[in-house]
């Protein structure tokens, strides 16, 4: 089952976490979630920025 990666916050005292098939450090889990705020319901890139 596909989990948004917004609403998910990295724990402290992890080194990286498993989420929708991948494998990410805190520091591309970071870059990861300001990615997926430029993305729509498909998938693709958008100007705005979506108020989450």
């Amino acid at each position: 089952m596909f989990r948004s990666i917004h609403n998910i916050e990295f724990p402290e005292g992890i080194k990286s976490i498993y989420i929708n098939g991948r494998h990410y450090s805190r520091e591309e889990f970071i870059v990861a979630q300001k990615r997926s705020r430029y993305r729509d319901r498909k998938g693709r890139f958008i100007k705005h920025v979506h108020s989450v």
